[in-house]
């Protein structure tokens, strides 16, 4: 089991739903997706562009607004959380998860 999926089975016991988006896991509020599990091992969540939240996300060492795919179309609301900052990735996919609910 990885990261992901014990956070995921923290937050479905909340109400989340656990679904795919491009073959990858993704969690959401029924049809708010608020977190990704990335092709590369990253978690993507929606924190909103204006809130503390993303502002402090990014702070942290490789941390970055979210291009899913790798295409260069950034998703200003998410921030992508790599696998070296996993002891946040909990707390950054509860604030998405209220963010959406």
């Amino acid at each position: 089991m990885n990261e992901f999926d014990a956070i995921a089975g923290d937050l479905v016991a909340r109400g989340a739903t656990l679904g795919q988006m491009m073959g990858h896991p993704m969690l959401k509020v029924g049809s708010s997706m608020f977190a990704a599990y990335t092709g590369d091992g990253h978690l993507a969540v929606k924190l909103g562009r204006a809130t503390a939240e993303h502002a402090e996300a990014l702070e942290l060492p490789g941390a970055a607004v979210w291009s899913p795919g790798g295409g260069g179309r950034l998703f200003y609301d998410w921030v992508s959380l790599p696998p070296e900052q996993e002891d946040h990735w909990m707390r950054f996919a509860e604030a998405a998860r209220l963010l959406v609910s």
